[in-house]
């Protein structure tokens, strides 16, 4: 197979990674493994083991990995022992992907094809919130081919790379409104289904953005602030689900003092990490220890089906340590320290910032779906060459 041929296949698979990822699971797992594989036959082992060794943040996925590794040795098996491995297996694809340099017109090409998906991807789930269709089979999980929790999520970075590629890219206007289309669907979606988690984040990040697009235009600034801030007012007072999981009654006073799932997870897996805080409990070893601590924690891990403590942070702590979370920050750390320093590296950084704040309420980085996400837009931000409009 020729060299032509292989990089032109790679190319054509992130792009349907970009358009099937939050369509489905399975078929994006596939894409993502043959893309790690195309990139491995393209050859040039010394140079892309050169990269890797050249990247503290890659160095720091693989430093992870081996402490999985080496906890699980000491440790021995626990049930979601094979359960982790795959997570973090995933994971150890990205120094692969590291290696491999795109083009710009595949980067442009993935990225339309990722928002194509998610307009398909919201307007089914506005179509089921309506009552339109019906595709989530009982499931209130459920928002078109996604869990909530993690549609709301990629709505949120749906609506950052639009409003990115509006403000900061030269693009025809025909591309510009289309964009503007997506942004309306992406709005309605995120504000009509569950998930605290995107809203507030997509809440976070336009600030974020406005404030570097505009900080020099004072004026611009405080009308786009002022225009955001009357935009959430209106959405809360119009949006029934959007008041639901905001109201204070409900949710507030619920959170903090009531004995809810996420209450006896924090309470519970915090009292567990203080017994051993420095080595932690072993890879896969969260339901096993969680579960017997008593009756509540029992019926949460066999009834409720819960695995992790909602916490990406607490649960590397509690499996290895506190070690291994200094490990696992700094895969952010060098990530964000890289990115800053490439053109437009404000807003790249975006992206890891993002991810810290929702690793905060679940276990985003070894989700499926949002692992993929966190792959595909690591691609993305490596190899976008910044144009600015």
């Amino acid at each position: 197979m020729s060299k032509n041929l292989i990089s032109s296949t790679r190319n054509l698979v992130l792009v349907l990674l970009g358009f099937t990822f939050p369509l489905s699971v399975a078929l994006s797992n596939i894409l993502v493994v043959l893309l790690a594989v195309l990139i491995l036959v393209e050859g040039s082992f010394s140079e892309k083991i050169q990269k890797i060794n050249s990247s503290k943040w890659m160095l720091s996925i693989l430093i992870l990995w081996a402490m999985y590794i080496i906890s699980w040795s000491i440790f021995g098996r626990s049930t979601d022992t094979f359960w982790m491995f795959k997570r973090i297996s995933l994971l150890l694809l990205l120094p692969i992907f590291y290696t491999s340099n795109f083009s710009e017109k595949t980067i442009y090409k993935s990225v339309f094809a990722f928002l194509i998906s998610m307009f398909i991807s919201s307007s089914t789930a506005i179509a089921i919130n309506y009552g339109i269709i019906n595709l989530n089979y009982g499931s209130f999980k459920l928002a078109a081919f996604l869990e909530y929790t993690d549609h709301n999520v990629f709505l949120a970075f749906s609506l950052i790379i639009s409003l990115y590629s509006l403000f900061r890219m030269k693009l025809q206007k025909k591309y510009k409104n289309i964009l503007l289309i997506f942004i309306i669907f992406y709005l309605f979606s995120i504000f009509t289904e569950g998930g605290r988690t995107g809203q507030l984040v997509f809440l976070f990040s336009t600030f974020y953005f406005i404030y570097f697009q505009f900080k020099k235009n004072i004026t611009i600034l405080l009308i786009s602030i002022a225009g955001i801030l009357v935009f959430s007012v209106v959405v809360y007072n119009t949006s029934e689900p959007v008041k639901k999981r905001y109201h204070y009654e409900r949710v507030v006073k619920k959170m903090f003092n009531g004995e809810t799932d996420r209450n006896i997870l924090l309470k519970e897996t915090i009292t567990l990490i203080k017994e051993d805080p420095i080595f932690g409990y072993g890879t896969g070893s969260f339901t096993d220890e969680f579960s017997l601590v008593n009756e509540k924690t029992k019926k949460l891990v066999n009834e409720n089906e819960i695995n992790t403590p909602h916490n990406n942070y607490l649960y590397v702590w509690f499996e290895l340590g506190f070690l291994g979370l200094i490990v696992f920050l700094s895969i952010f750390y060098f990530q964000i320290k890289e990115l800053i320093n490439k053109t437009d590296g404000i807003f790249r950084v975006l992206f890891p910032i993002i991810f810290l704040i929702i690793m905060i309420s679940d276990n985003y980085l070894y989700a499926p779906h949002s692992l993929i996400l966190y792959l595909f837009l690591s691609i993305i931000t490596i190899n976008y060459q910044c144009k600015p409009s």
